[in-house]
């Protein structure tokens, strides 16, 4: 056997050795090429009425073949593209939206993919780390995906590409010192809003000890009261919408048309 047949063994053999590859599906390409592909679903699909392939969408969005090929996982992954039948693909309604006012005003547009992020487990992810931390390094940040979705070393460019895709959508915002601060949350949805354990935000009701007190008369001329204790052991978890959310539950006490009254006292 030659020198040149030993390698081509050799090369063959390394080519067979299993790699470990992640369980979610990561970026292969930059935040500007990802925009370029979605838009040229968007355009090539005509608004996402008709199910098209990569090489479809190579043609418009000027980019290759190869390179659209090998982000539609992770374009699937992030629900930004959905797969009607092997091989053909759609873009979703707010990609659609996403590139059509883009052209007009790119950053009002990128609520749209924001929306699409929040919902996707990497967005889940920013989101609970900057619920602790209003400050994060990229490398922080780059920890939490990677374990979530069970990145190898080898995954560690597409990494840094998925933190640079989420900086574009504006929901995290990179300081001129290199550090991640949060960025527009305001399209978080309730699905997205990760679940606060029950001790955080629970109404619990001044239990009655005198069993007779539970079936007595109302006493004429009196008035009857109920005290509920609202315990909120981290104020950061109170956002607006769980605030109005208790502030609806509350209501649902009101009797005879009478206000609830509600009084803040600090522990």
């Amino acid at each position: 056997m030659n020198e040149s047949e030993q390698q081509l063994k050799q090369e063959l053999a390394k080519q067979r050795v299993p790699k470990l590859v992640a369980e979610k599906a990561l970026p292969k390409s930059g935040a500007d090429t990802l925009v370029k592909i979605i838009k040229g679903y968007a355009v090539a699909s005509n608004g996402g009425e008709t199910q098209i392939n990569y090489k479809d969408v190579a043609s418009v969005a000027g980019v290759s073949a190869n390179v659209v090929s090998g982000n539609n996982s992770f374009l699937l992954e992030s629900q930004i593209l959905t797969s009607p039948k092997y091989g053909f693909y759609v873009p979703g309604e707010n990609a659609v939206r996403f590139a059509r006012e883009a052209a007009w005003d790119e950053e009002g547009a990128k609520a749209h993919l924001r929306k699409i992020v929040l919902n996707c487990w990497y967005g889940q992810v920013t989101v609970q780390n900057f619920t602790l931390r209003s400050t994060l390094t990229r490398e922080d940040l780059k920890r939490a995906f990677a374990i979530k979705s069970g990145a190898t070393e080898g995954d560690s460019n597409s990494l840094d590409l998925l933190i640079d895709f989420i900086i574009y959508t504006g929901l995290v915002v990179e300081n001129e010192n290199g550090t991640l601060a949060k960025g527009n949350f305001d399209e978080m949805t309730k699905s997205s809003v990760a679940t606060p354990p029950k001790e955080a935000l629970q109404p619990t009701v001044e239990s009655v000890r005198d069993p007779s007190l539970l079936h007595a008369p109302p006493r004429s001329g009196r008035t009857t009261s109920l005290v509920i204790h609202v315990h909120v052991k981290n104020l950061d978890e109170l956002t607006s919408d769980r605030a109005a959310r208790l502030k609806e539950w509350l209501r649902t006490l009101q009797v005879d048309q009478k206000t609830v009254e509600v009084h803040l006292e600090e522990e």
